[in-house]
């Protein structure tokens, strides 16, 4: 085993190192960098995942008024009631012809209660659940916009690449260009921006 093991690190150390990559010039990175496409930024990429989501701080202010407003509301129960009554009555009197009457009758009827529970107001358990979901939201929102982030700098580490950097072989290259694709198709889902 133990041999096995120490062949094993001699094969690799007799492995050509890969060469190293160059150092593209300072003047060829700034002009690289120069040419990376200026629209969308940062900042509008991460903009607008947020309203795409739907997941900013103002939805969840709105999300808290609205658990603090229906406190004040009443919960409502409504009823409606109909009757058919059928009612047949038999007359047999001695000396007279036996009569059969039939009686319909029909009701309507409808409740409306309403009833506030003024305990609410001074506290609500929904604004505990609607404080938890705006926390839920806003850990969500942090990581969309830390993976966008990361995946908008990944695409201009390629973009940076392909322009200064030739690749070692035609797999190479063609890796880049499919990353950087899908890269730019994941950031065009998520935020609907055309990059």
């Amino acid at each position: 085993m133990i041999a096995l093991r120490s062949l094993l690190l001699w094969s690799l150390s007799l492995a050509p190192a890969p060469p190293p990559t160059p150092v593209p010039e300072p003047a060829a990175l700034e002009r690289a960098l120069a040419a990376l496409p200026a629209r969308p930024t940062i900042a509008e990429v991460q903009q607008a995942v947020v309203q795409r989501l739907a997941l900013g701080p103002r939805s969840a202010r709105r999300l808290l008024a609205r658990a603090r407003a229906a406190a004040a509301l009443p919960s409502v129960q409504g009823e409606y009631d109909q009757t058919i009554d059928r009612d047949y009555q038999l007359d047999q009197a001695a000396g007279t012809a036996d009569a059969l009457t039939q009686d319909l009758g029909a009701g309507r009827g409808a409740r409306v209660r309403a009833t506030w529970e003024l305990g609410r107001l001074v506290f609500n358990p929904d604004e505990l659940r609607a404080a938890r979901a705006i926390l839920d939201a806003a850990a969500e929102r942090e990581r969309v916009l830390v993976a966008v982030t990361q995946l908008y700098f990944e695409r201009q580490q390629l973009l940076l690449e392909i322009a200064l950097l030739p690749a070692r072989d035609g797999q190479e290259a063609i890796g880049r260009r499919v990353r950087v694709a899908e890269l730019e198709a994941v950031l065009t889902g998520l935020t609907g921006l055309r990059f």
